[in-house]
């Protein structure tokens, strides 16, 4: 995306010379985009990482196909694609990036593993491939992500299904305000509710 000059003078003011990630992020293409569906009381996934949950809501699956041709590559945590291998899945449309601290062998080049700096890993991502970064999850490396404010655009569907427990999609994270602002809602017919979320920038950027 362009650069927005005027923009970037203003947070260098605000951040003494330091630029925030947002504008980072588009002076350098490829925003850090959450797309996750779960449940109201919190949860992505069944106890055993199970989504059969989710199969009632199908007609919110209309959206996917738009939100594909904006990624140009995916970042996933470990136990997200460990749980895609066993459900037969190695082919996520772009290339994968994996969160692991624990070695596997890749099943083709476009699964990716990485261990290191999550900064280091979406500055990667952005200079090889084009378009947004598709953050994956799960709930560990969201918070991960979200302690280190990377996540640039937050877009979550509220399932009405109360799982009572499971894998939680946002587990307790580092003290820290993140201020967001409301872009898009879409309601499904099947009552999932779709809220699209981006960065607000920091309490101080916001003064």
């Amino acid at each position: 995306m362009p650069k927005r000059p005027s923009r970037a003078r203003s947070v260098k003011k605000a951040s003494g010379g330091r630029k925030s990630a947002t504008v980072h992020a588009r002076e350098h293409g490829g925003r850090v985009h959450l797309y996750v569906g779960m449940s109201l009381d919190g949860y992505i996934a069944t106890p055993d990482g199970g989504v059969a949950w989710l199969d009632p809501y199908q007609d919110a699956r209309a959206g996917f196909a738009p939100f594909m041709k904006t990624i140009g590559a995916a970042i996933m945590g470990r136990a997200t694609y460990d749980w895609a291998l066993k459900e037969g899945n190695t082919d996520f449309g772009v290339p994968a990036y994996v969160v692991t601290h624990r070695p596997f062998a890749p099943p083709s080049s476009a699964v990716v593993p990485y261990t290191g700096d999550l900064r280091d890993l979406v500055r990667q991502v952005r200079e090889r491939h084009p378009k947004d970064i598709w953050l994956m999850g799960g709930g560990s490396v969201t918070k991960a992500f979200a302690d280190a404010d990377l996540i640039d655009i937050w877009s979550v569907a509220f399932v009405p299904t109360l799982l009572g427990a499971g894998l939680p999609m946002f587990p307790q994270r580092t003290p820290a305000e993140l201020r967001l602002k409301l872009v898009k809602t879409h309601t499904y017919p099947s009552g999932v509710v779709e809220l699209r979320y981006e960065r607000r920038g920091s309490p101080k950027e916001n003064r």
